[in-house]
């Protein structure tokens, strides 16, 4: 069992493995768009090598958060998990998509808001919260405001939940977005927190209702990017979800797991969450390349399997629906390829909007 094994808490071995877990999900992605972009030339592509993309896929995306939702909380504060996995796929894409594919040019604006956010992140060990050994499990929920945060989010979680199950299509963009942000930064949160409960000996009915909160929060969570990639204007959500993400994180690590005890400058971790909130708002004009892509990210080919189904046509593949991946990567929902003075007002009418 994880309670006979000795996890010495350790920050960078925290913040590697979380930013491992943003590397992968974004590899994942770029498994999946690489066949699309061959599609969209013409290149037609055998049956197993789609079926080989999306085992691809599944299978980063399955490492990835083993590392980043999981084993990372093992080793350090789940309120520096979050951060260092985000900026992680930021940089991931430009690296990657940027760079090694060359598939996407990446505007100014674009890059400063990364590097905001990647600089934000790197100052967070430095004036955020230290490792804490020997925690209690049982004793930390003792606490009434920690029973209060944690009561919270599980009921957050399971409401949006069964709204995400039901539907959310009847309802104004507005609440979508309301939903969606609810549903995936509680389960974020209430996963995190049950992973790192594992290695603090919890009793046997905690350790077996943590396991049932940590399947059912992951699959709230993964429902949520499935929902959201037909539901919301992802150049909208995704940075205001990341946003979202990290502050209900932050809280929880104050109210759960006392974090309050150990942060090394409340005005320089109060300074980082600002800066983490102006990187993202330069980020709404973005679209992620990561899980949460409409066209390429894990819920958008699940749904084509599924709904769509497959044909063969003299031995190569052929999708029965209206593929977005007839168009080149770049076209997909990305910004123009103008110069700065024709990008600034849609980036400034979509982040007014956003906000």
């Amino acid at each position: 069992m994880l309670e006979n094994l000795e996890f010495v808490q350790s920050i960078p071995i925290c913040c590697a493995l979380a930013v491992c877990g943003g590397l992968l999900e974004v590899g994942a992605t770029a498994v999946t768009a690489v066949p699309a972009v061959r599609e969209s030339e013409g290149r037609s592509m055998r049956p197993w090598l789609y079926w080989f993309a999306l085992a691809g896929n599944l299978g980063l995306q399955f490492i990835g958060s083993i590392m980043s939702h999981l084993v990372a909380t093992w080793f350090g504060p789940v309120s520096i998990v979050v951060p260092f996995f985000y900026s992680s796929t930021l940089l991931s894409n430009m690296l990657i998509f940027g760079v090694l594919l060359g598939t996407e040019h990446f505007s100014k604006l674009m890059r400063v808001g990364s590097y905001v956010i990647v600089v934000a992140v790197i100052l967070l060990p430095v004036v955020g919260p230290e490792a804490q050994e020997n925690q209690d499990i049982i004793a930390l929920f003792h606490h009434w405001y920690a029973i209060l945060w944690f009561t919270f989010l599980l009921c957050a979680m399971t409401i949006t939940g069964a709204l995400l199950l039901f539907g959310i299509d009847k309802f104004k963009e507005n609440k979508r977005f309301f939903i969606l942000l609810t549903a995936r930064a509680a389960a974020i949160s209430v996963n995190l927190t049950v992973s790192r409960s594992f290695i603090l000996s919890p009793s046997k009915f905690m350790l077996a209702s943590f396991v049932a909160l940590k399947i059912f929060s992951g699959s709230i969570y993964t429902y949520a990017i499935v929902v959201q990639a037909t539901t919301v204007d992802q150049a909208r959500f995704v940075p205001l979800n990341t946003t979202t993400i990290i502050l209900v994180n932050a809280a929880t690590g104050i109210l759960i797991w006392e974090d309050w005890r150990v942060i090394q400058s409340w005005y320089g971790y109060a300074c980082v969450f600002v800066l983490l909130g102006l990187g993202c708002d330069m980020l709404l004009s973005l679209p992620q390349l990561d899980s949460n892509n409409p066209h390429f990210g894990t819920g958008r080919r699940m749904s084509t399997l599924i709904t769509k189904g497959l044909s063969q046509r003299g031995g190569y593949l052929t999708i029965q629906e209206d593929q977005p991946s007839q168009r080149p990567l770049a076209e997909l929902d990305l910004p123009d390829r103008l110069d700065s003075s024709q990008q600034t007002p849609s980036v400034s009418l979509t982040r007014k909007e956003a906000w």
